[in-house]
């Protein structure tokens, strides 16, 4: 498959505000490269500057969601071996780690709502990628798995941090220590994802879901998100002085004049990003 089309983008929703982004390496079940990777941290800057995106959505095209790194040599051109009498190199191992950690890190800094829509197996960097959503629709043909752990690496794409905040320190726990595959069912009983659906009606459920949330106020929804993350860690007096500090750009945006006016006439409000 050429490297031209390895990340699939479409624009949808009411307002084209929902950018849907798809992993398109289905028969490798969308295991990651770093000229995947590379693709996906352009969109990912791109959407971070563009107000007009108030969503996005990530799944993976065909049966996978994705299978984590791909480490074939070949998959991976940047991955330069050292030479034969170098021995170890863990300066050129940090660096060659960016083409995987830049790319997470981007997404991570996404200031909208991100989906996953989670359609069959999630594994690996895959699952650390799920992980890192603010929301999950999950199909019933998904499994889980911290596959690194049977590597003999742990889940160095960020699910060591994400996990135990979403399934809590004791499942967290369990799957980064021994590796063995989550059920959908049971990865939705541990709060993995909002929704669980049979495979036919997984993107309708996340397309309704990603309508409601393009619907909605997209400053308000960003800083919201910002708070969430940012003061999670901090004593509350701490976190509501932030919130001082962001509440007048939200509530002097002519959004929220337009969200008290639709309140007072029962009506649908029609929020712009302003």
């Amino acid at each position: 498959m050429s490297d031209e089309n390895l990340v699939l983008t479409e624009r949808r929703g009411e307002k084209d505000g929902i950018l849907w982004v798809t992993l398109n390496r289905p028969n490798k079940l969308n295991a990651l490269t770093f000229p995947l990777l590379r693709q996906l941290w352009e969109i990912f800057v791109d959407a971070r500057f563009d107000r007009t995106v108030r969503c996005v959505v990530i799944t993976g095209a065909g049966r996978g969601f994705c299978a984590g790194m791909d480490m074939g040599g070949a998959a991976n051109p940047d991955r330069e071996p050292p030479p034969p009498d170098a021995g170890p190199d863990p300066e050129g191992y940090r660096l060659n780690f960016r083409n995987e950690t830049e790319t997470y890190i981007a997404f991570r800094r996404l200031e909208v709502p991100v989906i996953a829509m989670i359609n069959g197996p999630c594994v690996g960097a895959g699952f650390d990628l799920a992980s890192h959503c603010d929301l999950a629709v999950g199909s019933t043909a998904a499994r889980y798995q911290v596959a690194y752990v049977k590597r003999g690496v742990f889940a160095d794409l960020g699910g060591f941090w994400s996990l135990p905040k979403i399934l809590g320190w004791r499942k967290a726990m369990e799957l980064m220590m021994t590796g063995r595959f989550m059920s959908a069912e049971e990865a939705h009983e541990s709060g993995l994802t909002n929704y669980l659906v049979e495979p036919d009606e997984l993107e309708a459920k996340t397309m309704e879901l990603a309508l409601e949330v393009e619907a909605g106020p997209p400053i308000a929804q960003k800083l919201g998100k910002m708070l969430a993350l940012r003061t999670a860690h901090m004593d509350f007096d701490t976190a509501m002085q932030w919130s001082e500090s962001a509440i007048p750009v939200v509530g002097l945006s002519k959004d929220s004049i337009e969200g008290m006016r639709a309140f007072a006439d029962r009506r649908e409000t029609d929020f712009k990003g302003y």
